[in-house]
């Protein structure tokens, strides 16, 4: 089920089942906290309705584009809302996931004690304390919320 809902918790971590699902937790609190991020979410079934009622037409000037009548532009026409769901729902609820989600998921780790970087969720362990960026991402180093710098 990774392929739908990646676990953003690195999985290299030492973390027993009950540390995974509290950093979760704490995850998707920093995520409610943030009302922008609900009202991003709550926005792609009003963009769905706001467009769904043009995505018949949509379909039908494609079809006519294309020059097919008859079976092809009903099935054109039916297709369009389908096509606008998996946009507005599949593309941009992983969009919101990877982009929303995520670093609330590192920022939960850290406050865990975990060295992680906060833009791409890489353990940093082992690392010397003078390597200022992530080996991964480039993204500026910070440490650990209330953990040494090579936890681990």
């Amino acid at each position: 089920m990774s392929w739908i809902w990646p676990e953003y918790v690195n999985r290299e971590l030492p973390l027993t089942k009950q540390e995974r699902k509290a950093i979760l937790r704490d995850a998707w609190k920093l995520w409610f906290a943030n009302k922008w991020n609900i009202l991003l979410y709550l926005a792609l079934p009003a963009l769905y309705l706001l467009t769904v009622f043009f995505a018949s037409d949509v379909g039908g000037r494609l079809a006519a584009l294309v020059g097919a009548g008859g079976l092809i532009n009903k099935l054109f026409r039916a297709g369009a809302p389908v096509v606008l769901f998996v946009i507005c729902f599949v593309v941009g609820g992983a969009v919101l996931q990877r982009y929303r989600f995520a670093p609330c998921v590192y920022r939960a780790t850290r406050r865990h004690g975990y060295d992680v970087c906060a833009k791409c969720g890489y353990w940093l362990r082992g690392l010397n304390d003078d390597i200022k960026r992530c080996p991964e991402c480039g993204c500026a180093r910070r440490l650990a919320e209330g953990a040494p710098a090579n936890s681990g």
